[in-house]
Parts: C-alpha cells; sequence; structure tokens
C-alpha cells in the first residue's frame, strides 16, 4: 500500500503524515527492532523499575494465560527480537492491508475489514508492551439476541484471554486505568451537560476479569458519553468501547443478514455505525500511534521515510 493511498485514509488527523510515515517504517522486521529498543527507552527512561511497580500494581486475574511487561534482557536477547520483530512487521503488513481492502469493498464489507485490521493493530501494540504466548482468540465473543428483541440487544461476552483484553492490559501498562482495566472499581464519573447542580453519573467498569456480557445499546450510550468528554479521559476508553461496538457490526455482517437489513432501513442506526467507523480510522487508529511513538518522543529517535 502506498504513502498515498495510505495517507487517503487518515487524511484531516492531526499528524496524518507522520502517523503513515510510522506504518510504513514499521513494515520492515529491522525498523522495528529499533523502534522497540526506542520505544522502551523513552517510554520507561529509569530502565524497569517503573514497568515493574505499574504491572506489580495490576491485580492477578485467575484463569489468565502468564503475561509479563517484556524486560531490558528481552529485548538484548537476539533470538527474542528477530522473533518479536518478524511478528510485529507481519501486523502492521495485515494491518494495512485490511484497511487496503476497507477502501474497496461494498458498503456491507467495510465492518469485516476494518474489524480485522483493528484486530492486527491490537496485537501489533500489546506485543510492543508485553510477553506471553499466542493468542488464540479476539477476547471478545458474540452473543445472540433474544428472539423477538431489537438490534440494539446484540450481546458481547468480553474474555479474559484473548487480543481484546491484552489490548486492554497493555493500555494500563502504558497509560493508565481504563473501563475494561481490572484494577479498580470507580468508573468513570459523568456530568450531563457540565451542569454543576446535577449529580455525577458514573460509567460503571466492565472488567474483563468478570467476563461481562454487554448490550449494544450500552456501549453505543457509553461511547457517546465518553465521546463528548473525550479531552478528559483516557482515549483508550473510546478506543476500546468503539471497537466493542465495531465487533458487533462486524459480526452482524457476517452472519445476520436481515439484521444488517435493518440497520440499512433504520438511518439513525446506519449513521452511528458509519459515524463510528469514521472515528476508528480518523482519531483512534492515530491515537494509538500517538500514545506509543509521538507523545513518547520517539518521532525525533527514528529516520523515517515516506519512501
Amino acid at each position: 500500500m502506498s504513502f498515498s493511498d495510505l495517507r487517503d485514509i487518515f487524511i484531516g488527523s492531526v499528524g496524518a503524515d507522520y502517523c503513515v510515515k510510522a506504518l510504513l517504517f514499521l513494515k520492515s522486521p529491522s525498523n522495528v527492532k529499533e523502534y522497540l529498543t526506542g520505544i522502551h527507552k523513552v517510554t520507561f527512561p529509569d530502565g524497569e523499575k517503573r514497568k515493574k511497580e505499574k504491572w506489580r500494581a495490576y491485580p492477578r486475574v485467575k484463569g489468565k494465560p502468564n503475561v509479563i511487561p517484556i524486560k531490558e534482557k528481552d529485548l538484548s536477547n537476539l533470538e527474542f527480537m528477530n522473533k518479536q520483530a518478524d511478528k510485529l512487521s507481519f501486523d502492521i503488513s495485515r494491518f494495512t492491508e485490511f484497511l487496503a481492502g476497507y477502501n474497496k469493498v461494498d458498503n456491507d464489507i467495510k465492518p469485516i475489514m476494518l474489524h480485522y485490521a483493528m484486530i492486527y493493530l491490537f496485537d501489533f501494540f500489546t506485543r510492543t508492551w508485553l510477553k506471553y504466548g499466542s493468542n488464540r482468540s479476539h477476547g471478545i465473543k458474540p452473543k445472540p439476541r433474544k428472539k423477538g428483541s431489537s438490534v440494539n440487544q446484540y450481546l458481547v461476552e468480553i474474555e479474559k484471554n484473548g487480543i481484546f483484553p491484552r489490548a486492554v492490559d497493555a493500555f494500563y501498562l502504558v497509560n493508565e486505568s481504563n473501563l475494561f482495566s481490572v484494577d479498580d472499581d470507580d468508573g468513570i464519573p459523568y456530568q450531563h451537560d457540565y451542569d454543576l447542580e446535577v449529580p455525577f453519573n458514573k460509567i460503571e467498569k466492565m472488567k474483563y476479569s468478570e467476563t461481562p456480557e454487554v448490550n449494544l445499546a450500552h456501549l453505543f450510550d457509553v461511547y457517546e458519553r465518553l465521546y463528548r468528554i473525550k479531552t478528559l479521559v483516557s482515549k483508550s476508553n473510546l478506543i476500546l468501547v468503539g471497537y466493542s461496538i465495531q465487533f458487533i457490526w462486524s459480526s452482524i455482517s457476517r452472519y445476520r443478514a436481515e439484521d444488517l437489513s435493518k440497520i440499512f432501513r433504520d438511518r439513525d442506526s446506519k449513521n452511528k455505525f458509519d459515524l463510528l467507523q469514521h472515528h476508528l480510522l480518523s482519531e483512534w487508529v492515530h491515537e494509538i500511534f500517538m500514545q506509543t511513538i509521538l507523545k513518547r518522543g520517539l518521532k525525533e529517535e527514528l529516520s523515517l521515510s515516506s519512501e
């Protein structure tokens, strides 16, 4: 996929050119090695100390595979680094391939292409920071809605294992708590229209450790409320909630032709899904790179090229 093709996808994003250059740079395993060494240094300049303290504070989850942060000694191990670089460059290559497909397919296929693109991007992001075995699932599973219920009652189950919960872990390590992480019970206080006379309503946590089942209507409500206060909350919340909705959208597109037709006939529902896809491409994909590269000061460390 060429620089101009990728840039067309991210057009309108702040730093779009840099995001595209980073993607093309990271398709090379040798460049990924440079990236991994650099990103760990600038994110954890005190070496392993803060990384260990942060991870030690994260509650252990029964039934979750052994997951630990990547250490400095791992990055100096040639065998580990070679395998990791091959894996991450493969993830980025697949991510860009699905993005290319997204631009070419019909509207009813677009949700599926974007879903798979995000899965590879999550895997790249997670394995930048964490060491564990193979991911055997997406980590998020569709559940059938009850007969006679509306499309808004589609459920997803957030699982303990798989790509999605590992992305939750990675966001915790390099950023902060989010609605799916297992570290606290606080949730996010929310005040409608910032009216000081209206009491705070809390957006409750959906900890993956409790394998919650969440319906589409609730996810849309949470996403819309978070988006109104997006400058005040961790972007990982919007990214993860938004992806959960996208996952349901892709599942309906693949397996539920009748429900897909209902959504296309309901202008409000269709507009909500379309807006979410726009946000994923114009804001949240770019934000993942901002979190891991640009904001961490790595831009100056790497000689990125648009060639």
